[in-house]
């Protein structure tokens, strides 16, 4: 991969410097690697959490993970963060009735809204506790990386925010949303 002549600064903890090193070419390395493992189960992600109503942008589960963790801080130490993440989803749908919001397709005759939020939000919940930790970072990430974004015109329902395609995309995508249209010339 070629490097950039963009520096950036970090403040590693000091627990994962006794780990990687405190060379600049060893922290470098490990955010490559962080970033090369993120990249693959980010891809992941984009194909295992999907809808139950066939659609396979998945919109909806993402939805609800964004309006979740919106504000939600999470420790790098914790060993399961899918079980962070699963009881953060279970915890909105209880508090705010999140799986009605954005799981529920058509009423199924069987079941009133709450019933039907609560069946789907329980299938979600299992999938997330079933992520490993660099699965559920990824998650992480991605909600993270749409809401620094989101005021750059990335549509939260349309735009396929949590895939890593959009987001290398984003920077060429989002400038040309904010370039100027021109007018055409008058012939004279």
């Amino acid at each position: 991969m070629a490097r950039s002549d963009i520096r950036y600064s970090v403040y590693p903890a000091p627990k994962a410097v006794e780990v990687l090193g405190n060379s600049a070419p060893a922290l470098n390395r490990a955010i490559e690697c962080w970033a090369a493992l993120l990249a693959r189960a980010t891809a992941d992600n984009a194909k295992k959490l999907l809808n139950y109503d066939g659609d396979r942008n998945g919109v909806k589960e993402w939805c609800v993970l964004a309006d979740t963790l919106k504000e939600m801080l999470f420790a790098p130490e914790f060993a399961n963060p899918g079980e962070l993440l699963a009881t953060a989803v279970e915890d909105a749908n209880r508090l705010e009735n999140i799986g009605s919001k954005w799981l529920v397709m058509e009423i199924d005759d069987d079941y009133n809204v709450i019933e039907q939020a609560d069946k789907y939000t329980a299938i979600f919940v299992q999938k997330l506790r079933e992520l490993d930790y660099a699965h559920a970072w990824a998650v992480i990430v991605a909600v993270q990386w749409l809401w620094e974004h989101h005021d750059q015109g990335i549509d939260i329902k349309k735009d396929n925010w949590w895939t890593l395609a959009f987001r290398r995309q984003w920077p060429a995508m989002s400038n040309a949303k904010k370039s100027p249209k021109r007018r055409p010339k008058r012939e004279k």
